[in-house]
């Protein structure tokens, strides 16, 4: 009998919610498309008619047929060869910027990938009826390096027009940058604001010290870390694990503790990284006068600008470029860097957020302590996306990068690119490459316009079942894509020998 009593209880919460009796197939198809990182116009109308339609949403592009003798156009030319306007008969593919999602962008240079990060930034920071409707936009933060020291800034700062966009720069290169970026706002008609990189003492703790001190080829600790961890640990102890880290007390432990010519030396470049882009009173230098060891004070350089605090609390509609590209700080210091400052930007940036790596094989790509560790952070906001209110993109020209990245993010664009060995990579972690005629797949890439792209995305709501009210995704297959113009200026143009530029 009471098992009888007990079954009877469980009744009323196995059966469906009565707010959605009658109606379960729509509230599953909302359920569905509420994660669906693209969704396809008939499917917005379908969902609207019932009155579950997407809440926000910007037009990314629009898939285009594999043969070009099915493409069509909007115009059309009659007998007495007057334009007619017809149906619009391209078929536009909505980014769903309300629900968390993750992407991996790659191609060959000038293929198109920067110009896909911008609109993905376009439909993110900003509300527009151009593009769609956005009532909560994100804030974002885009990492930037130019391994090549080449003069290259970040593209996303032709966002500027439209978009509040600050850069942060490394202090010693601060002119340069600040010279070109303001030339960017200036064509765009805009202001940007470029300030120096300087992190507060407060934002440095035990895991950040340990991080900036361990750079160094991955598995092979510094002779001085052993020493570094006791030192921290003791600090802990002593503050009772209150997490107050003490410049000053750190510098007189390592002072105190006897190191090594051998372990001094590289420490002492890795304490000059921290002082270089933290606002702390730098430590004081012991030279030998008349042979004899001097302690000389040391101050602040009078050029560098006090830290905020709150330097990376981020307003919705608001962007951030870190552009760390110097002379005098190497792709493994900028990995650290950008490890820290993302870390930051998480924690004080309370509204939905887009975290961008624009070209990443500049930073990404040696095997270092520093490489491994920012990797893992930018893997746990993937995997903590919901939780943390985080979209996750990464453009780089070589998805060998990591592939763990590539196998944890929704949405993967193929731009073009002639290298066999990328796409070998691809066909190992693409579930809709399994099976296919890869020859024929990587022609297709190879024939890929400025602008277009192979689109993976599992998830994506593709069409309607109407019959049994269910969304039809994209699963195992895939399409070819063209990204929709921006809405602000374009910077993605290539310099010819004779001075001019072409997009």
């Amino acid at each position: 009998m009471a098992q009888n009593d007990e079954l009877f209880r469980f009744q009323d919460l196995l059966k469906p919610d009565p707010k959605f009796r009658g109606n379960s197939d729509i509230k599953a198809a909302q359920d569905e498309l509420r994660n669906a990182p693209f969704v396809w116009w008939p499917v917005k109308t379908y969902m609207d008619q019932n009155g579950v339609g997407p809440e926000q949403y910007a037009v990314m592009g629009c898939e285009m047929a594999e043969d070009p003798d099915e493409e069509t156009t909007l115009l059309d030319i009659d007998e007495d060869h007057e334009e007619q306007q017809e149906e619009p008969d391209l078929v536009p593919v909505l980014l769903n910027t309300n629900s968390p999602w993750s992407a991996f962008l790659c191609g060959s240079q000038g293929s198109g990938k920067s110009h896909a990060l911008s609109c993905i930034l376009e439909g993110c920071l900003m509300n527009d009826p151009d593009i769609g409707r956005n009532s909560a936009p994100l804030a974002g933060i885009v990492f930037h390096y130019d391994r090549a020291q080449g003069g290259d800034v970040c593209e996303a700062a032709y966002l500027c027009g439209k978009i509040r966009t600050k850069v942060l720069v490394s202090a010693s290169h601060i002119g340069p940058l600040t010279e070109r970026y303001e030339a960017i706002a200036q064509r765009c008609g805009a202001k940007i604001t470029v300030e120096a990189l300087e992190l507060h003492s407060s934002h440095l703790n035990t895991a950040r010290i340990k991080l900036l001190m361990a750079i160094g080829k991955r598995g092979e600790t510094p002779l001085y870390m052993s020493v570094v961890k006791r030192i921290l640990r003791e600090m802990a102890i002593n503050k009772r694990g209150v997490n107050d880290f003490n410049y000053r007390d750190f510098l007189a432990g390592l002072q105190n503790a006897g190191l090594s010519e051998m372990q001094s030396g590289p420490l002492e470049q890795r304490l000059d990284l921290l002082e270089a882009f933290v606002d702390i009173k730098p430590r004081d230098k012991t030279v030998k006068i008349k042979g004899k060891p001097t302690v000389l004070a040391t101050k602040r350089n009078k050029n560098r600008t006090k830290a905020r605090v709150d330097l990376f609390s981020s307003d919705p509609g608001s962007l951030t470029i870190v552009d760390l590209t110097d002379p005098h700080v190497d792709e493994e210091s900028v990995c650290a860097l950008f490890d820290i400052c993302l870390a930051i930007f998480i924690s004080q940036t309370t509204c939905g957020k887009i975290i961008a790596l624009d070209e990443a094989h500049n930073y990404m790509g040696e095997d270092n302590a520093a490489t491994a560790n920012f990797t893992e952070r930018l893997l746990k906001s993937i995997r903590e996306q919901r939780h943390q209110g985080a979209r996750v993109v990464i453009a780089t020209q070589e998805p060998s990068i990591n592939t763990r990245l590539l196998d944890l993010c929704n949405v993967t664009m193929v731009h073009r690119c002639a290298s066999q060995a990328w796409y070998d990579i691809l066909k190992q972690h693409l579930a809709a490459l399994k099976g296919e005629d890869h020859q024929r797949v990587f022609e297709k890439i190879v024939r890929l316009k400025t602008g277009e792209c192979l689109l993976f995305c599992p998830t994506a709501a593709v069409g309607i079942d109407e019959r049994k009210g269910k969304i039809k995704r994209m699963d195992t297959d895939y399409c070819k894509f063209l990204t929709r113009r921006r809405i602000t200026a374009d910077g993605g143009k290539s310099k010819l020998a004779d001075g001019s530029h072409v997009e």
